[in-house]
């Protein structure tokens, strides 16, 4: 009682954007038998920065200083991500989010930002992510349109037979 079968994800996901491990495809079934009061989206949490960007709620503002980048999604309770520009590595003891620990650097006119250390958690839906989530993004802005597209490739060793690829745009 209480446990309501999830959607298998997002609209325009059938089938899945990866294969799952056998891991992945256990934890998948458990999101899917989740009692909807356990759902993060229904209790309007960003569920993962790999769709918050275009699904859960968009980057609001992002600000730079000489060492950092922070940008902030959604409305509250919102998550906050800071992009380290200043360190080359993460380090050993990250405290797992589900933000992860960011490191950037630029690629030209291209922010390369690479992403470890997440809580488990759904990327989107019934999508699982354990702790081996590893996520590099790359933002790239068109001045003339103002358009921030953003490639995207996630690895999880743990969930994931093979690679999370996609690309998203805002203005």
């Amino acid at each position: 009682a209480g446990k309501v079968p999830m959607p298998a994800g997002p609209a325009g996901w059938f089938p899945p954007p990866v294969k799952l491990t056998a891991a992945g495809q256990a934890a998948a079934a458990a999101l899917k038998m989740r009692p909807t009061s356990e759902n993060p989206r229904l209790s309007c949490q960003i569920t993962s920065i790999v769709v918050a960007r275009v699904f859960d709620g968009t980057i609001n503002r992002i600000t730079q200083s000489a060492n950092e980048i922070k940008m902030e999604y959604g409305a509250a309770p919102g998550l906050t991500r800071t992009v380290h520009m200043n360190m080359k590595a993460h380090p050993a003891n990250v405290k797992p989010s589900r933000a992860g620990h960011s490191i950037g650097r630029w690629d030209g006119d291209t922010l390369v930002v690479d992403t470890v250390g997440f809580l488990p958690g759904t990327v989107a839906g019934n999508l699982p992510h354990s702790s081996k989530l590893h996520v590099v993004e790359r933002f790239t802005l068109n001045p003339t349109t103002l358009e921030l597209t953003r490639d995207i490739v996630a690895e999880d060793p743990e969930y994931f037979v093979d690679k999370y690829v996609d690309t998203d745009n805002v203005l």
